[in-house]
Order: C-alpha cells, then sequence, then structure tokens
C-alpha cells in the first residue's frame, strides 16, 4: 500500500509543480534560484528533447502502450510480495510515467521547468516526473542486479 501511495504522491507533487508553472506569464521566466538551478516554462510535444514532436498522436499512443505493462508489472510485484527495492523502484517508474502521460494526453504536451547547472545536462529542462522515473529506473536496475 505504501509504494502506491509513494507513486500517487509522485504524481500529486509533480501535477502541482506543472500547475504552478501554467498559472506565471512566459514573461516572468526564467526564475533564477540558488546553485545556478532555473526555473523555466517548456512545452515538450515529443519524447526526451522533443523527438517527434511532429506527430503527438503516436506520441500518445506510445505513450499509454509504454504505461499499460508498467501498471500491471507494479501491481504484479505488489501482489507477489517482492523486494522493497524493486517495489519501490516501480513506484518511482509509475509515478512519474503517470504524470507525464496524463500531460501529454490532457495538454497534449508535457510541462518542462528545471534546468540544471550541469555542463552535460544544461541544455535539456527536466520536471519531477522524470527525475523520479531515472531514480525508478535506476533503483530497478540495482534490484535486478542484485537478485539471486
Amino acid at each position: 500500500m505504501i509504494y502506491c501511495i509513494l507513486a500517487a504522491c509522485i504524481v500529486g507533487a509533480d501535477l502541482y509543480f506543472k500547475r504552478q508553472i501554467e498559472v506565471r506569464p512566459d514573461t516572468t521566466f526564467p526564475i533564477h534560484l540558488k546553485g545556478g538551478v532555473r526555473l523555466e516554462k517548456h512545452h515538450n510535444r515529443g519524447f526526451l528533447l522533443n523527438r517527434l514532436e511532429d506527430r503527438p498522436g503516436l506520441v500518445r499512443i506510445v505513450s499509454v502502450m509504454t504505461l499499460l505493462p508498467l501498471v500491471f508489472w507494479f501491481f504484479h510485484l505488489i501482489i507477489k510480495k517482492a523486494g522493497a527495492l524493486e517495489k519501490l523502484g516501480a513506484a518511482c517508474l509509475l509515478g512519474g510515467a503517470v504524470s507525464n502521460v496524463q500531460d501529454r494526453l490532457i495538454r497534449g504536451y508535457v510541462v518542462d521547468y528545471l534546468r540544471l547547472p550541469i555542463k552535460k545536462i544544461r541544455n535539456i529542462i527536466f520536471n519531477i516526473a522524470d527525475f523520479f522515473l531515472f531514480l525508478g529506473a535506476w533503483l530497478t536496475a540495482v534490484s535486478a542486479f542484485f537478485s539471486k
């Protein structure tokens, strides 16, 4: 149950921040935070770095078709009493995916808003859901590495 709550909290937090970004006028961005982090408003109509932005229908279909097995896998892990690390990774993946897919289905784009001052990724704008997708993938890989 705790993993379902975690996934729901990830979705809720990300959607809250996306809503806060969306209601602000474009002229208020960028907002400079401590440590070189910037808040920006970016509408990603495709996948990573706007890939396939010219094919919105395909982006939506692929997003949903990717989310469905993830939902089934998550609940399979909950039912089969999988390890905590595996369930934690799945909860992070599910929370991030649901938030971004909801954006794609309702808005037609994903709201990205965080730019980090890290040289190799400073041209990429993220949202909280993206961070949890990366964290979930990493936790799932670590879990798979240490199982059996």
